[in-house]
């Protein structure tokens, strides 16, 4: 990937600044794009952290048969394809997204293969590689099922792996259905979409603020901000569970 790409999925859009560490072994530090490459999913740490980061963070990942059993319920109410791809879906805790993509076992570290594969997007992008054939509406398809998944994380490396997950699992699809990776444009299309769908958020918190931050803090409160790519507008994650937007 690009360097302009490995920035956005850094961003944090409520602060403007990058997501933070947010973990027992950094704090509250920004993940700078010179670190990228110290961020290992939880299968590859010591088991010594691993239990830390339990400890701290109740962090226990969800092997995908569980996942699968879990998704199937949801997959079984959906109506059209269309209406499967526009369905809005939430993963709390997200860590890694095993939930939405699942490109490896989060458990093992295990490779799946793409027909294999039980995330909510998984799903969704499955359908749109059978459902389309031109690659204008591929990409129509493919970017609306990635505007309706999303999530949330507090530790700052769990979610950018999160967020990788979901940008490369676009690419999969596409490079299953086209024999080649998608255009740059269109991968920082998908990019600044990740960026807002998948945030940084201390889901304690009565502000739904990002980590170490409460409503006294400079950034004016700090309720994590998201987007309604249906009408381009930005609000409160709060405002969700005040009956304030859809």
């Amino acid at each position: 990937m690009s360097d302009e790409i490995w920035k956005i999925l850094l961003l944090d859009r409520t602060t403007g600044k990058n997501i933070l560490w947010a973990n027992a072994e950094y704090g509250a530090t920004e993940i700078q794009f010179e670190q990228i490459e110290l961020i290992q999913p939880r299968w590859k740490k010591v088991r010594e952290l691993q239990k830390l980061r339990t400890k701290l963070r109740a962090e226990i990942f969800t092997p995908p048969d569980v996942c699968k059993d879990q998704n199937d319920l949801i997959a079984a109410e959906k109506k059209s394809w269309t209406d499967y791809i526009d369905a809005k879906f939430l993963e709390i805790t997200c860590g890694e997204a095993p939930y939405l993509v699942s490109r490896y076992n989060a458990v093992t570290g295990e490779t799946i293969a793409l027909d294999n594969r039980v995330g909510l997007l998984d799903r969704k992008l499955r359908l749109v590689n059978d459902e389309t054939s031109a690659v204008k509406d591929w990409k129509d398809f493919a970017l609306r099922a990635v505007q309706s998944v999303y999530g949330y994380e507090f530790q700052g490396d769990n979610l950018f792996l999160a967020r990788k997950n979901v940008f490369e699992t676009v690419i999969d699809y596409h490079q299953e259905k086209f024999s080649h990776k998608p255009p740059e444009d269109f991968l920082l299309n998908v990019a600044e979409i990740i960026s807002w769908n998948l945030w940084q958020m201390d889901g304690l918190s009565k502000n739904y603020s990002p980590p170490f931050m409460d409503s006294a803090n400079l950034f004016g409160g700090a309720n994590c901000k998201i987007k309604d790519w249906s009408t381009g507008e930005i609000f409160e994650f709060g405002d969700l569970l005040r009956g304030g937007c859809r």
